[in-house]
């Protein structure tokens, strides 16, 4: 090797050193793969989170939200628009609206909001100790959701009422949520057995439900009382109960199940394909208010947490815990909710508001001009 030729060899280890050590320094700065800056989390975290919790950029405070998971992704598009205009972050933790409640309630948890898809399981668990008012707010659908994948796809969108005949073949895969868990999973029930009322045809729900779980049911003065066993089991291969609705979502993208009982905005929000169920049996009409109430079910039956609740309408409801931290702004993320800009972005995404939002309890000053308050 020339003197000339050593010189440049020495030359260019020592460029290759400084350039790694300069890599390293940087890797100490730089966010590694799922991880983001805060203002990039401000700007994309509410689009691109699919997990159950959603967090904006830290700055200026902390807002924390218990919601159901079918409210998780509108409830994470206004904390973008929160955050926006207040500077405050906001940490949305999803989960099925009863578990929203019990960690309230049983587990001491703090939440500066609360949002349930069933707004009666704010007056029957949380009121009047943990909360003194409450606010039902947008509706929604129970749908059979699946995909193009599914089984028997294509002779279900040619024959629609033929969906309960199709979840009872032998090779079909189907579910729905946890009911003690999850209004989705006890509206579920509720529409099968509703569909055994309407088709006239007792076996949907024994096909469907009983013979694949611990569920009891018994007739009393023509309403069907379900019984779901506060410890719910479930046999077989062809039902699949999850904690919450949207946990199927996955369930049915990889194929492992083909059908789901979701809610009409948790199909159109996920690009699934689903049916519409007849409005006898969707919980989705109030006209129909009389024919959904000859179902009951009973929640986390056998334990003194046993609750009976009547199936009728699904209408949304949200609060603000006695236990709150940040009662200020909390009162102003619920009235963005409450909002034409709440109202907006809850009916682009396929659930619809309803026309007045009914306030009932001691309803803050602040939120009175967004509700029709229900005396008594």
């Amino acid at each position: 090797m020339t003197k000339r030729t050593y010189v440049i060899a020495v030359f260019v280890v020592v460029i290759v050193l400084v350039l790694a050590a300069a890599s390293i320094a940087l890797l100490g700065k730089t966010p590694i793969t799922g991880e983001k800056s805060a203002s990039a989390t401000a700007a994309t975290s509410i689009e691109t989170s699919t997990g159950a919790t959603t967090t904006t950029s830290l700055s200026g405070g902390n807002l924390i939200v218990f919601c159901a998971g079918s409210l998780r992704i509108p409830l994470s598009r206004l904390a973008g628009i929160f955050y926006n205009t207040t500077s405050v972050d906001v940490h949305i933790e999803a989960s099925g609206s009863v578990e929203v409640i019990r960690k309230v309630i049983d587990l001491g948890k703090r939440a500066d909001v609360a949002a349930v898809a069933d707004y009666r399981l704010i007056p029957k668990y949380m009121v009047p100790k943990h909360a003194d008012w409450y606010i039902a707010f947008a509706s929604n659908e129970v749908v059979l959701a699946f995909t193009k994948n599914s089984k028997y796809a294509d002779e279900l969108k040619k024959n629609p009422d033929k969906w309960y005949e199709i979840l009872s073949r032998p090779d079909v895969r189907y579910g729905f949520s946890d009911p003690n868990k999850d209004p989705c999973g006890y509206r579920s029930i509720g529409a099968i057995a509703l569909a055994s009322i309407y088709y006239n045809d007792p076996s949907i729900l024994e096909k469907l439900v009983l013979r694949h779980t611990n569920i009891k049911v018994e007739a009393k003065d023509n309403v069907t009382h379900i019984y779901v066993p506060a410890s719910l089991d479930v046999h077989g291969e062809n039902l699949v109960i999850r904690p919450k609705s949207v946990d199927l979502i996955g369930l049915l993208e990889s194929g492992n199940i083909d059908y789901a009982f979701e809610y009409h905005s948790v199909a159109i929000q996920h690009g699934l394909e689903f049916i519409e169920l007849p409005d006898e049996i969707n919980l989705g009409n109030p006209k129909y208010e009389d024919f959904y109430h000859r179902v009951i079910v009973h929640i986390l039956s056998g334990t003194e947490k046993e609750r009976a609740l009547s199936m009728e309408s699904i209408v949304y409801g949200i609060t603000i815990p006695l236990n709150v931290e940040h009662k200020d702004l909390a009162l102003k993320f619920v009235e963005l909710l409450l909002s034409d800009t709440g109202r907006n972005v809850f009916e682009e995404l396929g659930q619809p508001f309803l026309d007045t939002p009914l306030g009932y309890g001691n309803i803050p000053e602040e939120l009175r001009g967004y509700v029709k308050v229900v005396e008594g």
